[in-house]
């Protein structure tokens, strides 16, 4: 700093002052965010890097990261949530670790459903046996439960005749405001999929059921192997089993399902129900589980698993 003399000789630190005061306006503009230099905010500001805690894979302590505004407590809720803890036993498998090495987890962020956890974005840095990076960013939300219905109309004009029910319903994630689907709900993490079956059936379409009336189309077609179906895979661990529900019903009853309202409202469910014909299934439901659950019923009915 270049220091000035006024007439009396006394020394005056104007320059230095006005250093100072430039460079506290930097500092404050680049915590601001007001200057997109990665650079300089690297070195100026006082950001924590992410938060380190380790999961173990394989018996090995593989390092996890996560966000500045996510709490310990609300990642350990997270990594003790039963979709990534059945993440960590898939990853732990033998067969797979041999194949996947996980180097590290980063949790971006973690939406919870009141008190639990709902949702985790997470990045899991991955290679291979060649040692090549493999994609591993993960939407996790767990399992799901839907239920492909088919009423059989007995006695009227079109007496024999197989009807599904669809509820339609908002979707916001894809811009709609009554989407077509076969009824379906999120699992609670008890791992009693009959049951929640059952409850969404009674909650989207007002029909009670016994659990013993379900049909679980996906085990009956996968047994063990595969949880259920997986609508999306390359960046989604969600499963779906599929149930089928099946009934004969007289022509009054269909008539009074449809347009019905349902759902629960404390929740934000809006449904109004539709009934079709079966067979015009996959001409009104753009819908995976609903396609799915329409081409297991249809494949199983005719090796003859399902009886006609």
């Amino acid at each position: 700093a270049v220091v000035s003399t006024q007439s009396t000789g006394a020394p005056r630190y104007s320059n230095l002052y006005s250093y100072l005061i430039c460079f506290m306006l930097w500092r404050t503009l680049i915590q601001k965010s007001t200057i997109p230099n990665t650079l300089t905010r690297r070195f100026f500001t006082t950001q924590p890097f992410p938060s380190k805690m380790q999961v173990s894979i394989q018996g090995n302590s593989v390092p996890l990261t996560f966000e500045k505004h996510l709490t310990e407590e609300r990642v350990h809720q997270a990594i003790n949530y039963a979709p990534f803890t059945e993440w960590v036993k898939n990853m732990s498998k033998p067969e797979t670790y041999d194949m996947l090495r996980v180097q590290k987890v980063h949790i971006q962020d973690i939406d919870m459903f009141g008190p639990r956890v709902g949702f985790i974005k997470f990045k899991a840095d991955v290679i291979n046996k060649q040692g090549q990076n493999v994609p591993g960013i993960v939407f996790m939300r767990g399992g799901a439960v839907a239920i492909l219905i088919i009423l059989k109309q007995k006695g009227g004009g079109e007496d024999g005749k197989e009807f599904t029910l669809l509820t339609v319903q908002p979707r916001i994630p894809i811009g709609s405001h009554g989407f077509p689907e076969i009824p379906a709900g999120m699992l609670d993490g008890s791992g009693h999929f009959i049951g929640v079956a059952a409850k969404e059936l009674k909650e989207e379409t007002g029909i009670e059921i016994k659990e013993e009336e379900l049909v679980d189309l996906t085990h009956l077609a996968y047994k063990d192997h595969y949880p259920g179906m997986f609508p999306s895979p390359g960046g989604c661990d969600e499963f779906i089993k599929l149930f089928l529900y099946k009934q004969t019903v007289d022509e009054a009853y269909l008539k009074g399902l449809e347009g019905k309202l349902t759902g629960l409202i404390d929740e934000g469910e809006t449904i109004t129900l539709k009934v079709l014909p079966l067979e015009q299934l996959v001409f009104h439901a753009p819908d995976s589980k609903s396609l799915a659950a329409f081409a297991l019923y249809t494949q199983l009915k005719s090796t003859g698993v399902i009886p006609l």
